[in-house]
């Protein structure tokens, strides 16, 4: 599961939309981020709530000719926190680029980026196949764009690009790319690629510091560290599953609703040693003991509440995990001593 991120790309997009017009309440539908969380620089995400915003700006104004190169000329290395400071202050091209790529889990992309070189060139290749389809072009083209604006914001000037490469159709105009890439791209290529003579990763950066490089390697790597194990995808179901539980929506509903597939979030469980099944029965007994002791409804309201079809499945499933019925489970509980 990729490392949570700030609501700061969150917040781009959505001001980007409603620039072109629409609610924000429509732009964050089914992410779970409410407007007000948009300004907490503090507040942590999963990518999937970001897809979702994406999903949505491009379902909302995905006709807009340019659209995704708009949203990616307004990520700055500022955007980024220590992540942008830490390519600022790197040596060289190369190694701002290596860097940036170790850990490209702090940043906002979405497309798989990796650094080729081959006789006397280089090119950065964004790859989009694992996302959705209806997101793909303009997640190659809004990531293609943003590290444009990172490479010239860490120069002053644009580095000459001898191509630029998209999989899919024109999405604007053939000026508004030459604006942004510098080029004409090609269109309907084999990768999504931005090629450029390989002598430009040996220049030094305005800007760099290496005492400075190392103590941002040091932050992103702690960063980094703490937002993998606060981002699993077993802690998001386990959030989803809390905050629906009386409708257990099945795995597949759940995949569906997060454009991607069972599969995929069935394998990612199993990579963190759990299972739908495991983790809807966790959640059900942590919070049949709560609704049990301290709400005072009755077994068939308990039961209801945990979405069982019916009381007897509840009064089933709780016997295995206690060894006796929700009554004498209460039964067995200490009295609480009135005035206490």
């Amino acid at each position: 599961m990729p490392a949570r991120r700030t609501v700061a790309s969150v917040k781009i997009l959505c001001e980007l939309g409603i620039r072109l017009g629409s609610p924000l309440n429509a732009l964050l539908t089914g992410s779970s981020i409410l407007p007000a969380q948009l300004d907490d620089p503090h507040l942590e995400i999963n990518p999937d709530q970001e897809l979702q915003v994406i999903h949505n700006l491009v379902r909302l104004h995905g006709k807009v000719p340019g659209l995704a190169l708009m949203a990616g000329a307004e990520y700055h290395l500022t955007t980024y926190g220590i992540w942008g400071y830490a390519l600022i202050t790197s040596p060289t091209f190369r190694q701002a680029v290596e860097l940036g790529l170790r850990y490209l889990d702090l940043t906002f992309a979405f497309a798989r980026v990796e650094l080729k070189e081959s006789d006397g060139t280089a090119a950065i290749i964004l790859t989009v196949d694992h996302l959705p389809p209806v997101v793909r072009s303009f997640v190659a083209e809004r990531d293609s764009a943003a590290i444009q604006v990172l490479q010239r914001e860490l120069f002053g000037v644009s580095l000459p690009l001898r191509a630029m490469e998209f999989t899919h159709l024109p999405c604007a105009p053939i000026s508004q790319y030459e604006a942004m890439f510098g080029c004409t791209p090609q269109f309907n290529a084999p990768h999504n690629r931005a090629v450029f003579d390989e002598q430009w990763l040996g220049l030094s950066l305005p800007k760099s510091n290496e005492t400075s490089t190392k103590f941002c390697e040091t932050q992103l790597e702690n960063l980094l560290s703490r937002r993998m194990q606060r981002g699993g995808v077993s802690a998001w179901l386990r959030n989803k599953l809390l905050a629906d539980i009386s409708s257990s929506p099945s795995l597949q509903q759940i995949a569906t609703d997060h454009f991607m597939t069972e599969r995929t979030l069935r394998r990612r469980l199993t990579d963190e040693g759990t299972s739908y099944r495991d983790l809807l029965t966790e959640v059900r007994q942590t919070m049949a003991e709560e609704l049990l002791t301290s709400t005072g409804l009755s077994v068939s309201e308990v039961s209801a509440r945990l979405g069982y079809s019916s009381p007897s499945a509840f009064i089933h499933a709780f016997q295995k995990w206690h060894g006796c019925s929700p009554r004498q489970f209460l039964d067995a509980r200490p009295k609480q001593i009135k005035g206490y």
